[in-house]
């Protein structure tokens, strides 16, 4: 005879409790609470301490009292006909699991729920190939969430998930019986989100020994088929969002830290990713956290949005951050308003805490393994080439505007290097736009230089490596419209030739085959797949994977300093 089984959702409880009169402090306005009657249970488990809830409202079926009774003992005899539910707990070598059974689930408080745990089992354990469903959330900030369900598997790689833009929120798919230790022959089916739902053993021993094994996979290492969905896994347990909100008042009251510092937190000035094809546009940015308004005139400088924060002494500077507002510009007096977010969004933090890393993107706290990271730099260290591929020359530190041209940064050296090398090896598009009916009146700047074997060439300075993000995302966008439509490829040739007075044509039937990213970073340290800063790691290994499914070669190129 088979041993029967039910279905259920685990929870893992996280360590935000600590026994269980914390967990019954919780209950009073609760689903629970509100019971007409209940009770506590202490069922006996060998290797494992169990507690017990159940309780009765109004009229209603009860068809998982059978499988209950089996794991909890004795129930009363109405409950199968009555609204009830039932809720056990198991602690199991130190891992607290809550398992509901009809409304049972309603009882475990949100505060309380490792809402990774459903998830973070799943993506281990399940076969990569036998994917059922796939539900992902985009991080655009546009809100859209898809669902993909193939009831028969399909493998993860082809669902289409992109690994670095979109939050997997929940994922189904079959697992071998023998690796959760059941003996049974037919692959179960799991799925995983905040919780887990699977088939369990109506017996206290199998249980028990299901629990276990739970554990243990959970503590596997993520293979590589599943790491980027614990690259963004959004943080949702309220104690660890308060503990990160705290460290990074700390980081952001230390006004002596810089962008970076030995205390585990780093930030970077970030931009708003349903603002960044407006980035290079903008020639000055309008801050205002408290009451005052600040002109930045440039890019974002990140140390005028933290000597704000810290201004506030009101409110704590994270709190004071997210009240606040930074209006992008076309203009360098601040009036002609192009873009505008709240100011955390226009701010990017990672945080170490043992063994994890957690970053703020968009204003949100999402968790990262190091395992992730570690395979992120794999991916686009090849990008970082020994020697490059095209020879730009030394930034000049005395380098600036001729008189009266108003001229800075970027724009004063990309004409530099078209004045010094020649319009042959590089033609200055910098601050140009190539127009399609999809981009508006302005279009889209194609790139910064054309190089000698138009490639498409960007170029960005900053005093660390973490101003490059939205740089990653206009040349994403700049290669995409180039090779997608006829009408930006038919404006863009026009656009060289007229720059460089027809002494530069693209080639008939061109198109981008190649993108280099040029970037001067002021410090010592070199510039490497290492030192980016995280979040500039995954926008450069999602830019390098979105163009190579267009057969376009990415090179990253550090522009040395002079002397």
């Amino acid at each position: 005879m088979p041993n029967p089984t039910h279905e259920v959702t685990i929870y893992r409880l996280s360590a935000a409790v600590p026994d269980i009169d914390a967990f019954l402090e919780t209950l009073p306005g609760t689903y629970l609470d509100e019971s007409a009657s209940d009770d506590i249970a202490f069922p006996e488990y060998a290797g494992a301490g169990a507690v017990a809830f159940h309780w009765r409202r109004a009229p209603a079926p009860a068809p998982w009292v059978k499988a209950a009774t089996r794991l909890i003992g004795p129930l009363p005899h109405d409950y199968e006909t009555l609204d009830c539910g039932a809720l056990l707990q198991l602690d199991v070598d130190g891992d607290r699991y809550a398992i509901g059974f009809g409304s049972g689930f309603r009882a475990v408080p949100e505060q309380f729920k490792d809402h990774g745990f459903g998830l973070r089992f799943t993506i281990r354990a399940v076969d990569a190939d036998r994917v059922r469903s796939v539900v992902r959330r985009s991080m655009t900030g546009l809100g859209r969430q898809d669902a993909t369900h193939v009831p028969s598997g399909i493998p993860i790689g082809h669902i289409g998930v992109s690994e670095y833009t979109e939050l997997v929120g929940r994922l189904a798919g079959m697992v071998d019986p023998d690796d959760l230790g059941l003996d049974r022959g037919k692959p179960v089916r799991v799925e995983g989100s905040a919780g887990l739902r699977l088939r369990i053993p109506l017996d206290r021993d199998r249980l028990v020994a299901l629990l276990r094994r739970i554990s243990e996979i959970c503590a596997r290492t993520v293979p590589d088929d599943f790491a980027f969905v614990e690259a963004i896994a959004p943080v949702r347990d309220d104690w660890r969002l308060g503990d990160l909100d705290r460290r990074l008042d700390d980081r952001l009251r230390d006004a002596a830290g810089g962008a970076g510092d030995d205390t585990g937190t780093r930030l970077a000035a970030a931009v708003p990713m349903d603002l960044a094809d407006l980035a290079h546009q903008a020639r000055s940015h309008l801050i205002k956290i408290g009451s005052a308004e600040l002109l930045c005139r440039g890019d974002l400088d990140l140390e005028v949005v933290l000597s704000r924060c810290r201004l506030q002494h009101r409110v704590p500077p994270v709190r004071a951050l997210r009240r606040g507002e930074v209006r992008m510009c076309e203009d360098d007096e601040g009036r002609r308003v192009i873009g505008q977010a709240s100011a955390d969004k226009w701010l990017a933090a990672a945080v170490r805490v043992k063994e994890r890393e957690y970053f703020l993107v968009e204003g949100t706290w999402y968790e990262g393994g190091s395992e992730y990271f570690a395979s992120v730099r794999r991916k686009i260290a090849g990008l970082f080439r020994s020697a490059p591929s095209l020879s730009l020359p030394a930034w000049p530190d005395d380098l600036g505007p001729l008189p009266g041209s108003g001229k800075r940064g970027e724009a004063v050296y990309n004409e530099w290097v078209q004045d010094t090398l020649g319009k042959s090896s590089f033609l200055n598009l910098d601050r140009t736009g190539a127009r399609t009916e999809f981009h508006g009146a302005n279009g889209f700047e194609p790139c910064d230089l054309l190089g000698p074997g138009n490639e498409l060439v960007h170029v960005k300075a900053g005093r660390g490596t973490e101003p490059f993000s939205h740089l990653f995302s206009q040349a994403l966008v700049s290669a995409e419209a180039l090779y997608l439509r006829r009408d930006a490829r038919a404006s863009f040739a026009k656009l060289v030739r007229d720059t460089s007075r027809g002494a530069r044509e693209l080639p008939e039937g061109w198109r981008p085959a190649k993108v280099v990213l040029a970037m001067k970073v002021n410090r010592k340290a070199p510039l490497t797949a290492a030192t980016l800063f995280p979040n500039a790691q995954i926008a450069l290994a999602h830019l390098a994977q979105t163009l190579a499914g267009h057969g376009i070669e990415v090179e990253v190129i550090a522009i040395p300093r002079d002397g």
